[in-house]
């Protein structure tokens, strides 16, 4: 177990004597650390402000809490030579291991600007594995093998993704809490145990993922999705009497969880939280948006002019852009749909943007207000659907549900999606809004659109229609800020998505490993399968649905897609957990909707 953190490393690294002159002697110097797993111990490049060279490394031991530093002599040779740095790297086990399934392999090795080598080795035009090599001490201290060269999402990095929320004095806890608020103490042995405990399943693959091992993590996260599809399903189409109690000491002990946990989870945020790629992507898109310029195609990317100085893997870290920003690149982060960018809007016109991917604190509140949105979303619906008390009950399973915090722990843009359906549960009674709702999440991450078929089944599907349509038509209108507004967003989005090769599904995961077979295939014969299902939502099942029946369906429908998809990550959980809860935990009459109003505004 790790007991450094970065900031401790660093604070050691910057008392050594070594350290201290170069300190006072380089105003605004500041530290890139990364760490090393395997060896227990903090590397740490100290930086000048402005400059795209290295002072000094220092590397920090863990269990003696030693320093040693290493001061950089950017004039002189390197003291390896490429065969050198080569034979170094070779001599890794899991490097070894990995590319004996490859034959001829060809290798390369290159010194970068912070003095470390990059040793890559090929298989034909693939980098199957890849080690840096520290040029002043001859230590290889990164290794990668397979998915884990091009995605960082493979690296086994939890500090990078959800931080503390995978430690296990967090994880498991609030794995305990969700269970013990949700479950039926007097059945205990019922299907609604089971169902909770294997919305909680993704757990097993979210540890395999921290380690690093991408092979076993991906195909656990499929038994659970394929029990939830066809459990929602069942629930849907065998509508039988169903009461769910919540007495006055549980609904107590409810209010204070739900407030606790929020105070818990906005403090977390705001104590120990980092923002990835996506929640970037919408500070960066809003500001776009800001200046009239469609983020489409926009977006800051890479050019040949760097700015800013550079990471501690000497990659630079922004770039001038067209409009003469120095800014961090985000090439592909025009991915996501018009509401995703729109929604940053009032955080950065409020709290405003450096140009750069630095704390982002726009990114934080705008992801907060998500957290927020969908708790207060899923207490209206159960209000609406059931009673306050039900609404309580499904407003807690959102906020003690271990993946809603991984994904606000990343402020990631996931929760923004199950936020607008859980309000669009809370309207299923008013057609014209639960359809301009519906639209919303659609043009988020699009997921949503799978629901379309679903809801045109309900009564008033016209004025639901019409709904849809203008706040559709509403939210694509920025596409009119550039002539080719249209073409940039499907190309972008919808036809980006679908040709993505990840190494975060079992029907692309061969792609990265020699060994497994491939099964494109049988893809995309699951694919048709759920896309005919979708479908038939639109007729099936002929019975009047009743609002459980509507959310389990729902489920259902989002679940699948995200089966057939060939890109997964666990704050997908945020997609469909509102709708699971609903189909869960609204209470059901066995006689015709038409005897309970309140339970079927469908």
């Amino acid at each position: 177990m790790r007991h450094l953190t970065r900031v401790q490393a660093v604070k050691l690294a910057s008392a050594d004597r070594k350290i201290v002159p170069l300190l006072l002697e380089n105003p605004g110097a500041h530290w890139e650390a990364t760490y090393d797993k395997k060896h227990h111990r903090w590397v740490a490049l100290l930086e000048p402000k402005g400059a795209l060279n290295v002072l000094a490394q220092a590397t920090v031991f863990e269990r003696t809490r030693s320093v040693k530093v290493n001061l950089t002599d950017q004039q002189g040779p390197p003291r390896l030579t490429s065969r050198e740095a080569y034979v170094i790297a070779s001599r890794s086990a899991r490097v070894r291991r990995w590319i004996g399934q490859y034959s001829d392999v060809t290798h390369s090795s290159d010194l970068g600007p912070l003095r470390v080598w990059t040793v890559s080795y090929y298989a034909g035009d693939d980098e199957i594995a890849q080690v840096h090599v520290q040029d002043s001490t001859a230590d290889a201290y990164e290794v990668w093998t397979g998915p884990q060269v091009g995605w960082m999402l493979a690296r086994g990095l939890p500090d990078a993704y959800g931080r503390k929320v995978n430690r296990g004095f967090i994880l498991w806890p609030m794995c305990a809490i969700f269970l013990a608020g949700l479950v039926d103490w007097r059945r205990l042995r019922s299907m609604r145990t089971l169902d909770l405990v294997v919305t909680l399943g993704f757990v097993l693959s979210l540890v395999e993922f921290n380690h690093g091992d991408i092979f076993r993590a991906t195909p656990l996260v499929y038994p659970p999705l394929v029990y939830l599809c066809a459990r929602m399903v069942w629930i849907a189409t065998h509508r039988r009497q169903r009461t769910v109690r919540v007495g006055e000491v549980h609904m107590l002990l409810l209010i204070a969880l739900v407030f606790g946990l929020m105070g818990f989870r906005l403090g977390l945020n705001n104590q120990d939280s980092n923002v990835i790629d996506v929640g970037y992507a919408g500070v960066a898109g809003a500001s776009r948006l800001m200046d009239g310029v469609l983020p489409y195609g926009h977006m800051p990317d890479k050019t040949a002019k760097p700015c800013g100085g550079k990471y501690s893997n000497g990659d630079p870290k922004a770039y001038i852009q067209s409009n003469g920003e120095c800014e961090s690149p985000i090439g592909q982060g025009d991915t996501y749909g018009p509401t995703i960018y729109l929604s940053y809007i009032p955080a950065v016109a409020i709290m405003g943007w450096s140009g750069l991917w630095d704390s982002l604190p726009a990114a934080h509140v705008t992801a907060s207000a998500y957290d927020l949105l969908a708790i207060t979303g899923l207490f209206v619906a159960g209000w609406r659907l059931a009673s306050g008390r039900i609404g309580l009950l499904l407003a807690f399973g959102w906020a003690a549900n271990p993946f809603t915090l991984y994904a606000l722990n990343m402020n990631t843009n996931d929760a923004l999606v199950g936020a607008l359906l859980a309000w669009t549960l809370a309207a299923l009674s008013v057609p014209a809004l639960r359809g301009a709702l519906l639209a919303a999440a659609s043009l988020t991450k699009f997921a949503p659109l799978a629901l379309i078929p679903l809801f045109a089944s309900l009564k008033h599907r016209l004025a639901t229609l019409a709904g849809f349509v203008v706040a559709g038509l509403a939210l694509l209108s920025m596409l009119a800020l550039d002539s080719e507004g249209l073409s940039l967003f499907w190309h972008r989005t919808l036809d980006y998505q679908f040709g993505r090769v990840t190494p975060m599904a079992i029907w692309t995961l061969p792609t990265y490993h020699p060994g497994w077979p491939d099964i494109t295939w049988l893809q995309h014969v699951v694919q048709f399968f759920a896309a005919v299902g979708v479908v038939a939502l639109a007729l099936f099942p002929r019975a009047r649905k009743d609002a459980a029946a509507v959310a389990a369906l729902g489920a259902a429908a989002v679940v699948g897609l995200q089966i057939t998809a060939s890109y997964w990550f666990y704050p997908y959980v945020c997609w469909w957990l509102p709708l699971v809860l609903a189909g869960l935990l609204l209470p059901r009459a066995a006689a015709e909707p038409e005897a309970a109003p309140r339970a079927d505004p469908a």
